[in-house]
C-alpha cells in the first residue's frame, strides 16, 4: 500500500482484493477491526483515486447518519 506517494497505481478491485487479504491476515493474528479501524481509513484514502476520495466525501458529507 504504497500509493500515497503516487508510485504504484491499482485498479479498484485489485485494492479491495489487498485490502481483504490484509484484513484477513490482521484477524487472523487476533487484531480486531475495532482495534485497526482508526488508522486503516486515512490509509485507504490515501490509496484512492483523487476522484474516488471526492466522492466519498461529499456522499460522507451528505449522509447524515454517517460517522466521521
Amino acid at each position: 500500500m504504497q500509493n500515497a506517494t503516487g508510485r504504484i497505481k491499482l485498479e479498484l478491485s485489485e485494492l479491495y482484493d489487498v485490502l481483504k487479504s490484509k484484513l484477513l491476515a490482521l484477524e487472523s493474528l487476533g487484531r480486531t477491526q475495532e482495534k485497526f479501524a482508526d488508522f486503516l481509513e486515512p490509509l485507504v484514502e490515501s490509496c484512492l483515486p483523487e476522484a474516488i476520495v471526492r466522492a466519498w466525501e461529499r456522499c460522507r458529507n451528505a449522509d447524515p447518519t454517517s460517522e466521521g
